[in-house]
């Protein structure tokens, strides 16, 4: 109870998230156990005591110097040459440069910023209406946690004790899906309203703007690549994104100077710090829940409430969806996933496709009033006023649900790529 107490009254007082699971945790040790309190320092340090973990700061990194360079303008080009020439294409683009540029980043955020401040106007001063625009934007970004390489997932993977290639493999299938369902939406949307017209170019510019634009595509290729061929694992394909960016960016696009390489380093590592803190407060809170036996407790009293698999995740879906609109799922999921164990191991739920799950409600947590991340970044993007954000948003938001209800109940979609390569 005190652990509780506690934890909630942090939570009033507004006190960070990572701040409370510490603070509450070392309290419970306390009060609960007779074990010195050093055990909170060495739970941390076993917990970031990882080498699957490096790869949080690298691919944060990697992302920071692609926003910030050429790499997010050549693929919004060369995505209006393949997507702008039909009527609602060149939305369908800003949903494929949301896609491709999340395969770089792996951040929502930094999504939004690179793609939308470039789209946005160009969208609307091509005819398309305000909402279309930043709807598109807001929601586009949040492919970044979807679409592999992803933080988010190198945290759920290392939260649930499962692979973090795996993962990132099962998340593409899902990604694809949802790109394509919201770009149809568009294309239909826009064709309703009429709004919009195609962009044209001469071919000899595309085929320039594409080769120009060979490096940045390729960067995907490679990293992914690297990954699912079995050439390197998670954290050597973040080490090798990093070095790819900054050699296009130095030396190819010319956008990044010798002397502006630390100050962006620091600004990705400072980011990438809040995913690290978080892990290393889990890692404590899972020492003293585990020591009190909660997550066998918990397990039990689902087992006797709680009929069907079915069932469990309807709950566990309406939870997420109600919690993270309050606060951020990547620090909840890190927090419950060792409670819930146990129960994902009776109801025979697979932790890969629970953990797409989880990416995926972490998605629709970014879109949620009333403190969804990509609605106030979108804000700052667009100049829109809040209300008018979640408005446009709003369409988007409820597809990305029933795809999430969709994958829930249909494990294969992100199953079938991890198994059929063998993973």
């Amino acid at each position: 109870m005190i652990v509780i107490a506690l934890f909630f009254i942090l939570l009033l007082l507004g006190v960070p998230i990572v701040f409370m699971i510490m603070m509450a945790a070392t309290a419970g040790i306390a009060a609960y156990t007779t074990t010195p309190l050093l055990i909170v320092i060495q739970s941390m340090y076993s917990t970031l005591n990882s080498f699957v973990l490096l790869a949080i700061p690298l691919f944060v990194v990697a992302g920071s110097l692609a926003s910030r360079g050429k790499t997010s303008e050549y693929l919004i080009d060369v995505m209006n040459i393949v997507f702008g020439w039909f009527s609602g294409g060149p939305v369908v683009a800003a949903i494929g440069a949301c896609a491709f540029f999340a395969a770089i980043s792996g951040s929502s955020v930094a999504t939004v910023v690179a793609i939308g401040g470039v789209m946005i106007p160009g969208l609307i001063n091509g005819g398309y209406s305000e909402r279309t625009a930043v709807g598109v934007i807001g929601a586009g970004g949040t492919l970044g946690v979807l679409i592999p390489p992803s933080t988010p997932m190198v945290v759920f993977a290392v939260a649930l004790g499962c692979s973090v290639g795996k993962l990132f493999t099962a998340g593409f299938i899902p990604g694809i899906m949802l790109a394509a369902l919201w770009a149809i939406y568009s294309v239909i949307e826009c064709r309703r309203t009429g709004c919009g017209k195609p962009v044209k170019y001469e071919f000899g510019y595309s085929v320039r703007v594409i080769v120009r634009a060979i490096p940045a595509i390729m960067f995907p290729v490679i990293v992914l690549g690297s990954i699912y061929a079995g050439w390197a694992t998670p954290t050597e394909s973040a080490a090798i994104s990093v070095l790819y960016v900054l050699l296009i960016e130095l030396f190819v696009y010319r956008s990044l100077k010798i002397r502006d390489i630390p100050a962006r380093i620091f600004k990705g590592l400072v980011l990438a710090s809040s995913a690290t803190f978080m892990m290393a407060a889990s890692g404590v809170l899972t020492w003293f829940i585990t020591y009190v036996n909660l997550p066998t407790a918990l397990s039990a009293w689902l087992v006797a409430h709680i009929s069907s698999k079915e069932l469990f995740l309807l709950a566990i879906i309406i939870f997420l969806l109600i919690a993270g609109m309050f606060v951020g799922l990547q620090s909840l999921v890190v927090v419950i996933c060792p409670i819930l164990l146990p129960s994902l191991l009776y109801y025979n739920i697979d932790l890969i496709h629970f953990g797409i799950i989880c990416v995926m409600m972490a998605q629709i947590g970014f879109l949620t009033p009333p403190f969804g991340t990509n609605l106030f970044i979108t804000m700052s993007v667009s100049g829109k006023s809040f209300g008018e954000v979640v408005k446009s948003t709003l369409p988007y938001t409820l597809l990305l649900l029933a795809m999430a209800l969709l994958i829930t109940y249909c494990p294969a979609i992100c199953l079938w790529l991890p198994n059929a390569l063998g993973m």
